[in-house]
């Protein structure tokens, strides 16, 4: 099973990073986590800020209005191939 880590757990470790408090290094070994993985957090939160780590299926902020309107151009196109249905 993949390990999750929460929100309140991401923001600390990547601030204290950032502010160098700790490295990604002692955080990776403290904690059994992978480099790789904190530095996604610490990115993460670089770009998005307070508003990082949405999870548990919410979007990202740049990424929900392309997510709406791909939902809506499905429903254009289902619309569109009923109505041709119906002629």
């Amino acid at each position: 099973m993949r390990k999750t880590y929460d929100r309140d757990f991401k923001l600390k470790v990547s601030r204290d990073i950032l502010e160098k408090k700790v490295t990604i290094k002692s955080i990776s070994e403290e904690y059994n986590i992978s480099r790789p993985t904190i530095s996604r957090c610490v990115s993460e939160y670089r770009r998005y800020g307070n508003k990082a780590f949405a999870g548990q299926g919410k979007r990202l902020p740049d990424k929900a209005d392309f997510y709406i309107l791909e939902q809506e151009n499905e429903i254009l196109k289902k619309f569109d191939t009923f109505v041709k249905q119906k002629k």
